[in-house]
């Protein structure tokens, strides 16, 4: 028995392995966090030069476009990307395996497919034969999103960091060499760049696993979707509530005040690209580990996951908020080339990292929702939050000038961090907290 304050020394083997995943998890996140901050710089540099060649409604249509993208995403990742990461991860080695890649692949595709259509008939009337374009960026940004989160899921994470390379070399000299003139032929032309060098990056990646897309619609695939429509369609009624919360709110925004009125709150948020960048990766890498951890009835563990990670995320959340602060005057004069000097960007930035920092906040804890299956919790605190946000963010907009508006905004997201974390707290000191995580795959 040791005496109190003694503590009982690890066994060298047990201390190995725990040094060997620690370093395997630290590896695989560098390879995901590279990968991500290759693309995201990539866009970072797009931005900046639509920003400076493009006027302000023009800009603010890309940044709207953009936005669609990154919906589309959060419906690839809730039908899709999410159940394939957690069957994936249980079932990893056995014959199940395949059956679940083709069964989920093939939904990708017929999702991505049916966004780029709507984004197409959508934009038609506003930018004309620019919108095929369009459409193909939103469709091939949503598949590509769904096969860099099922490589990850299948242990392949070179594989994603050297698409997200393809991606952004090849998207870099599209726009070097063909992203000229101005207005609608210059935002033509930037969609159809990183349309193609998304298909591109697909291409090698499928390439690098040396195996072929499979799709297919056979009965064994409807029938595997039918075992679980119910995890299915809440993990919808989910992702759309959060949309309208997040995305729908950011919409919202930019329809009802217009597209200028929206650039230089867009152009704000794509300097907070190096928060969300190890966000993204992060949760990428951490649904599989704390899947996998919720299976094996590593409650503990999985929850100290999540807290750790949240503390991290919080301070580097205040450092390039004070960073941001002493530098954003210098970045609008330099980068945006003074565009927006009428307006009052020391506001709309710090309005802008109170969303995103909030935002990221509750990042990791919804994915530790969506490890246990709890598309209902979600779905419901997403309702009251988006109410909120809407209730707030209209009347502002209507009375008040527009960046006054992220009040709005930011009151969804508060109120979604404060529900987010009640119920990880909830289903975390739960003992039986296994079940739900279980109940995935049935």
């Amino acid at each position: 028995m040791p005496r109190p304050g003694e503590t009982i020394p690890m066994p060298a083997r047990s201390l190995r392995l725990a040094a060997t995943v620690r370093a395997g998890l630290s590896g695989r996140f560098a390879v995901i966090l590279s990968g991500e901050l290759i693309q995201s710089l990539f866009h970072f540099a797009l931005n900046i030069l639509l920003v400076r060649e493009l006027g302000a409604h023009d800009y603010g249509l890309f940044a709207i476009v953009f936005t669609v993208g990154a919906v589309g995403i959060t419906y690839i990742r809730a039908l899709v990307a999410v159940p394939a990461t957690l069957h994936l991860a249980r079932s990893l080695g056995r014959p199940a395996a395949l059956g679940y890649d083709v069964m989920f692949g093939s939904g990708a595709v017929l999702v991505s497919v049916l966004m780029a259509l709507a984004t197409t008939v959508a934009l038609v009337p506003v930018i004309g034969p620019g919108a095929l374009a369009a459409g193909a960026f939103v469709g091939l940004y949503g598949f590509r999103s769904y096969l860099r989160i099922v490589l990850l899921a299948r242990g392949r994470p070179r594989i994603a960091g050297l698409s997200d390379l393809v991606y952004a070399i090849c998207g870099a000299l599209f726009v070097w060499r063909g992203v000229s003139g101005e207005g609608t032929a210059l935002l033509d032309r930037a969609f159809l760049a990183i349309a193609l060098a998304h298909a591109i990056a697909i291409a090698v990646a499928y390439g690098a696993l040396r195996q072929r897309l499979r799709i297919s619609l056979h009965p064994r695939a409807r029938a595997r979707y039918r075992a679980i429509w119910r995890t299915l369609a809440w993990s919808l009624a989910g992702v759309t509530s959060l949309t309208v919360q997040g995305q729908g709110l950011t919409l919202l925004f930019a329809l009802l005040a217009g597209p200028a009125a929206y650039a230089p709150i867009a152009a704000t948020l794509v300097l907070y690209a190096p928060l969300r960048i190890p966000t993204s990766a992060l949760m990428n890498m951490v649904l599989p580990e704390i899947s996998g951890l919720l299976a094996a009835g590593q409650v503990q563990a999985a929850r100290r996951l999540v807290m750790r990670h949240v503390l991290l995320i919080g301070c580097a959340c205040l450092v390039y908020g004070f960073i941001m602060a002493a530098t954003l005057p210098l970045i609008e004069q330099v980068l945006f080339k003074g565009r927006f000097a009428g307006e009052a960007m020391g506001w709309i930035g710090l309005g802008v990292w109170a969303v995103v920092t909030t935002s990221l906040l509750y990042a990791i804890p919804r994915a530790y929702l969506e490890a246990c299956a709890a598309f209902r919790t979600i779905t419901a605190g997403a309702v009251a939050s988006a109410a909120l946000g809407f209730a707030l963010m209209v009347p502002l907009l209507l009375l008040l000038p527009p960046a006054t508006a992220l009040l709005g905004l930011l009151a969804s997201e508060i109120a979604t961090l404060v529900w987010s974390v009640a119920a990880f707290r909830r289903l975390a000191g739960r003992v039986g907290v296994e079940a739900p995580a279980a109940a995935v795959i049935s």
